[in-house]
């Protein structure tokens, strides 16, 4: 569904060299403060989508800032060339051992997330924090790899949290799952118990991308039919883009 420079590969090889931060608009009042901080609009307020480069210490712009990289670049072969010439200005340094595993906030968060990407979810289950960071660091160990970089979108949490989970679930372990067109809720494609090697993860991951077929669909055919089956998903804390606020408003009125 995003068609933007982001899914280009030169811009994907680029990102390699920098750290890639996906916060999610109107979900956390920090991410908005920062995020309204970082850019200026023309009405004022925190709009649906923020873009930049930052320096490492997070605070430095290294572009000027936008709604979305089309905004600043010209095309993906320009936004590449730059992040080359910026990668070469902060060479960093090599992190050893496993890198982090990208988790979104919530598991309700990642099902819609994984929608949005047209993608799996996989979902680290266990009672606490303590009990799922084994299954996670294993997982760490295999999906910065090529064969599965990108392929999927990931969460942590609770039995209580699959309450939208179609399909056959489980306390402790993995669940892999493919979320419905809207990311309301998701149905289960396969399992894996807490103890599963990370070769026995790894095979799981395989298995499950070979059968995932994504939903063919473009930006106004989603919106256009989530409207007329009265699909709005509401966010954390209010929504404050005139155009998306205005959006909704023609929504729900044809709807009606």
């Amino acid at each position: 569904m995003d068609r933007s420079f982001l899914f280009q590969p030169q811009v994907i090889a680029a990102s390699r060299s920098f750290v890639c931060v996906r916060l999610a608009t109107y979900e956390d009042e920090t991410e908005a403060v920062f995020l309204k901080a970082f850019t200026s609009t023309k009405s004022g307020e925190l709009e649906n989508s923020v873009f930049g480069i930052l320096a490492p210490d997070g605070r430095q712009k290294l572009i000027r800032s936008g709604r979305g990289p089309k905004q600043v670049f010209a095309d993906a072969a320009e936004m590449a060339e730059a992040m080359k010439k910026i990668a070469a200005k902060y060479p960093g340094k090599a992190k050893e051992g496993p890198m982090a595993l990208p988790l979104v906030a919530t598991v309700k968060l990642g099902v819609n997330v994984a929608a949005a990407d047209n993608q799996l979810l996989v979902i680290v289950v266990g009672k606490d924090a303590a009990a799922r960071k084994p299954l996670e660091d294993k997982l760490v160990t295999l999906i910065w790899n090529d064969e599965f970089v990108g392929r999927f979108i990931f969460a942590s949490g609770t039995a209580v949290d699959l309450a939208t989970i179609e399909g056959k679930k489980q306390e402790f372990g993995l669940v892999i799952v493919e979320p419905e067109q809207f990311g309301r809720t998701a149905k289960v494609v396969s399992s894996l118990s807490v103890d599963a090697s990370a070769a026995r993860i790894a095979t799981g991951l395989r298995n499950a991308v070979a059968q995932f077929k994504p939903t063919e669909k473009t930006f106004m055919n989603h919106v256009r039919f989530g409207q007329s089956q009265g699909v709005f998903w509401e966010p954390r804390i209010p929504v404050t883009d005139p155009m998306e606020i205005n959006a909704r408003e023609r929504g729900k009125k044809n709807k009606n």
